[in-house]
C-alpha cells in the first residue's frame, strides 16, 4: 500500500476522532522542541510522590490547555493532577501520560506521551470502553502509534503540513511479528517474584535479547516493532506494580491487542479491569500472544508453590 498521511487514514475511520489525533500530533511536536530548552527538576511532586521536571509540569499544562479548549474534549485526566478537569463542550474524554520516562532527562533517553481517548465516557473508565489509543516516542526521530478500531498505524513526521497531516505512515495496520524476538521486565530482580524470575529464564534458554531502558513507550516499542514480551510485573514489595491502569496500562494493552497481541495483569485480560480511582496500579504483561498466555499458565500453575516467597 502507498504511503499515505496519518490524517486521511484516520479521517476514514472516524472524522472527529481525526480532528482530535491531529492536534496530539501537532502538540507532540511542540514538546519536543521544548525538551532540549526545559531540562531541570522542580521542587514539586506529583501526586504519587514523584519529583516532577520542569517538563512534566510544563508538557501537561500544554496538552490539558489545548485540549480543553479545542472544543473537542469535554475532561482531561493527567497522571500529574490529582482530579479530572472539564471544558463545557466536547465530545471526547482524555487521560494523560504527558511525559512518559521522564526521568530519562538527564541522560538524553527515550521519552513519550501517551494518550487514552474515551467517547464521553467518565473517567476512571474500564480499558474497554476506550475507543482510541495513541503514544508519541520521542527518540531519534518522533514516531506516532495509533490504535483505532481498524488496528494499529505507525507514523513519523516526513511530510509537509501540521498535526497529523506531517506523519506519513505506510498505510498498512501494524501486526506483531509472529515470533518475539525481545523482552523486557521492569523492577529490581532481587523484588522479582519466583515466577517472574523462572519467565525471564525460559526467555533467556530461548535467545530472546534483553532490552530495558525506563521508558514505558520505549521498552514497549521494541516489542510492538521486533515481537516479544514486556513487563512491568508485580514485585515482592509492590504487588500492584508500577504502571497506573488509566494513563499507562490500559493505553497500551489496547494497542498491543489491535496489534494482534495480548494484555494481562497476569490474571486476566486488562482491558477488563473495572477502576477503582484514577490512580489505581496494575501488574502489566504485554505482547506476543503465545507469551503472555505462557506466562499466564505460569502464573496459575506455581501460584501455589512459590506465592511470592523470595527465591
Amino acid at each position: 500500500m502507498a504511503a499515505r498521511k496519518l490524517r486521511e487514514l484516520l479521517e476514514t475511520e472516524d472524522r472527529s476522532l481525526s480532528k482530535l489525533v491531529d492536534l496530539l500530533a501537532e502538540l507532540s511536536l511542540r514538546i519536543v522542541r521544548e525538551i532540549p530548552r526545559t531540562l531541570g527538576m522542580t521542587e514539586g511532586v506529583n501526586i504519587y510522590g514523584e519529583q516532577q521536571t520542569e517538563l512534566d509540569v510544563w508538557s501537561n499544562r500544554l496538552l490539558t490547555k489545548r485540549l480543553l479548549r479545542s472544543g473537542l474534549v469535554r475532561q482531561v485526566a493527567s497522571e500529574e493532577m490529582e482530579t479530572v478537569m472539564s471544558a463545557d463542550h466536547g465530545e471526547y474524554t482524555v487521560a494523560l501520560d504527558p511525559l512518559d520516562g521522564s526521568s530519562n532527562i538527564r541522560t538524553n533517553n527515550l521519552m513519550g506521551t501517551i494518550v487514552g481517548i474515551y467517547h464521553d465516557k467518565a473517567l476512571p473508565a474500564s480499558g474497554r470502553d476506550l475507543l482510541s489509543a495513541l503514544y508519541f516516542l520521542y527518540g531519534p526521530y518522533v514516531e506516532a502509534v495509533v490504535g483505532v478500531k481498524s488496528g494499529v498505524y505507525l507514523a513519523a513526521p516526513a511530510g509537509t503540513g501540521s498535526g497529523a497531516s506531517k506523519f506519513i505512515s505506510n498505510g498498512e495496520p501494524h501486526r506483531l511479528p509472529q515470533k518475539g524476538s525481545v523482552y523486557g521486565i521492569g523492577g529490581s530482580r532481587d523484588k522479582w517474584t519466583e515466577k517472574v524470575r523462572e519467565f525471564a529464564n525460559r526467555l533467556e534458554r530461548r535467545k530472546l535479547k534483553f532490552r530495558y531502558g525506563g521508558s514505558f513507550v520505549g521498552d514497549y516499542n521494541q516489542v510492538l516493532c521486533s515481537g516479544g514480551f514486556f513487563a512491568y510485573p508485580e514485585l515482592l514489595d509492590a504487588p500492584d506494580g508500577k504502571y497506573r491502569l488509566q494513563f499507562e496500562s490500559n493505553p497500551i494493552g489496547y494497542i498491543t491487542e489491535r496489534a494482534g497481541g495480548k494484555a494481562s495483569t497476569g490474571k486476566g485480560n486488562i482491558l477488563d479491569v473495572e477502576p477503582r480511582s484514577l490512580s489505581q496500579r496494575a501488574p502489566t504483561y504485554l505482547g506476543n500472544k503465545d507469551l503472555v498466555s505462557e506466562f499466564e499458565e505460569l502464573s496459575s500453575t506455581t501460584a501455589g508453590l512459590f506465592g511470592n516467597a523470595k527465591g
